[in-house]
């Protein structure tokens, strides 16, 4: 019995050990998807226009591990007093040197949607949606749109 015992005490042994080295890796990975986010919100995109009103700003870490890297990202939400059709004007005269927009045709009626990588870095996204503010929308009087910029990336290697 002394034996098995002993085998018993070393194999909870190594499960802590793993349990550790795992929980560390999940740290590693959840700081490096916060240097992701971080780099997103930094990006000129996400950037409320002057005369825009910032509604929210939200981010989701990507998470998995080591193997699995799952897309990281930051949202703004705005509201300005441009119609949507002029959103999309401002992100192509604003935004196309260093993002590759195009508009998307399937946004809703009235509405932009357009969707870019960025030039140099084609692994990180955004999709932007204009729309009509809607009776439920906290936005001030004034405003045309409610505007939703959602940009995306993946942590390195």
């Amino acid at each position: 019995m002394q034996g098995r015992g002993r085998r018993l005490a070393v194999a909870a042994v190594a499960a802590a050990v793993a349990a550790t080295v795992g929980l560390a890796a999940c740290t590693n990975t959840d700081a490096a998807d916060q240097k992701v986010v971080d780099r997103l919100f930094a990006l000129d995109v996400l950037t409320v226009p002057r005369g825009g009103s910032e509604l929210s700003r939200t981010s989701a870490k990507g998470g998995g591990n080591q193997a699995i890297r799952n897309s990281s990202t930051a949202t703004v939400v705005y509201a300005t007093t441009h119609a949507p059709a002029e959103v999309g004007q401002a992100f192509h005269s604003r935004f196309d040197s260093r993002w590759r927009f195009v508009d998307n045709r399937g946004g809703p009626p009235g509405g932009w949607q357009g969707n870019g990588a960025l030039v140099s870095d084609a692994g990180t996204v955004a999709n932007v949606l204009a729309r009509r503010v809607t009776p439920g929308d906290k936005a001030p009087a004034s405003s045309q749109s409610v505007v939703t910029v959602t940009v995306s990336a993946t942590r390195p290697a």
